[in-house]
């Protein structure tokens, strides 16, 4: 069975009326963390909409779609609480136990480890802890999201429309 889903990973709360304005489904997770799925088509018209330019720091250096927006920064603190909220964005890819995981740390804009790259090493600074028996992917129940929703249909055309 495949693993395969894009996401950004909040702490703490989040306003779940403005997450909904921008598309956003939240999923409670464990440690005080939500998880939106996202899909690369979405956060580009967010670029767009927003009138943003740039790209947030990472590094990934595969050459794969990994969204790094720099209007995510600004749509995960519209949701927050938090003036500079932490998030993650993970992105998996995975058959059959043959795949590839993606993952960055940020605070608002900042990548505050560059050396995380990993899903688990960014669930670690997001304060998940394990008992032992699990891995923080496991811990946080990533292990029974396992694909997109069938959601992102519309942000396809969309972004054709805006020329993203």
């Amino acid at each position: 069975m495949g693993h395969n889903i894009t996401a950004i990973i909040l702490k703490d709360n989040y306003d779940k009326t403005v997450a909904e304005s921008f598309g956003l489904i939240g999923k409670e997770l464990p440690f005080s963390l939500t998880l939106f799925h996202i899909d690369h088509y979405q956060t580009a018209c967010w670029q767009y909409e927003l009138k943003t330019v740039g790209q947030l720091e990472t590094s990934i250096s595969d050459n794969f779609i990994f969204p790094t927006e720099i209007a995510i920064s600004e749509v995960i603190k519209t949701i927050s609480i938090n003036e500079k909220p932490l998030y993650a964005i993970i992105q998996t890819d995975y058959f059959g136990g043959i795949g590839n995981q993606y993952a960055s740390i940020y605070k608002y804009k900042d990548n505050i480890d560059k050396n995380a790259k990993t899903i688990n090493q960014v669930l670690i600074h997001l304060g998940v802890e394990t008992n032992g028996k699990l891995d923080e992917f496991d811990a946080v129940g990533l292990d029974k999201i396992r694909s997109q929703p069938d959601i992102f249909d519309k942000y396809v055309d969309l972004a054709d429309e805006y020329g993203v």
